[in-house]
């Protein structure tokens, strides 16, 4: 009886120890929800031109399916000084609207994290009192389209469920509309659809993530 006794002590307790070890070895996790936050440098290139540069900010918040999928919606904005763009200089404001899934490379026992994800996402970038081939006759231009981002970087977990996010993003497509106040020219203000301008852009940001 007493031999029994012990035998099942013995098993309890080194259950008790094996959980307890799981539980403080887990240092990190992309299960569930979560909301992050970044800055941004960004650029953007259009018609294959020089790129034009800026910063800005960016959120987000998503759902970890499980370790390896994140769904997730973001928004990010940026001023860039565009100098570069074609027949349109100023400074532009842009946007971008990302629908998308992260995949992570992860384990509850990592404490880096890194991740590559892919998004369908709309763009406008905007400009007021826009420089049309050197002189100004449009006000408050926007260009749109959408475009396929594609990216990567590295969550570094200071806890379970707080990391700092290092991250690149890649968006390439085509802005198909432009509207703008074109009262000098054309009295009102109207959108015009059917372009094919290729623009890239990119944003790199720093920030953090928190999951629920």
């Amino acid at each position: 009886m007493l031999h029994r006794l012990l035998q099942t002590t013995f098993i309890s307790t080194a259950l008790l120890c094996v959980c307890a070890v799981s539980v403080s070895a887990q240092v990190s996790t992309t299960r569930g929800f979560h909301v992050g936050f970044q800055l941004q440098a960004a650029a953007v290139s259009v018609e294959g031109g020089d790129a034009d540069t800026g910063g800005g900010a960016a959120l987000r918040a998503g759902y970890g399916f499980n370790r390896i999928v994140t769904g997730f919606i973001g928004a990010a904005g940026a001023s860039v000084n565009a100098i570069n763009q074609p027949n349109v200089a100023g400074v532009w404001e842009t946007v971008h609207v990302d629908f998308g899934a992260r995949f992570h490379f992860a384990n509850t026992l990592r404490q880096w994290v890194p991740y590559l994800e892919a998004a369908l996402s709309a763009r406008a970038m905007r400009v007021g009192g826009a420089d049309v081939d050197g002189a100004e006759l449009v006000d408050n231009i926007t260009r749109s389209g959408g475009a396929f981002t594609f990216g990567g970087g590295m969550a570094v977990f200071l806890s379970e469920q707080f990391a700092l996010d290092f991250g690149l993003d890649i968006s390439t497509g085509e802005f198909t509309d432009i509207s703008g106040d074109f009262r000098k020219l054309q009295g009102g203000r109207k959108t015009i659809s059917g372009f094919d301008i290729d623009a890239t852009s990119s944003r790199f940001g720093f920030g953090f993530q928190y999951w629920f």
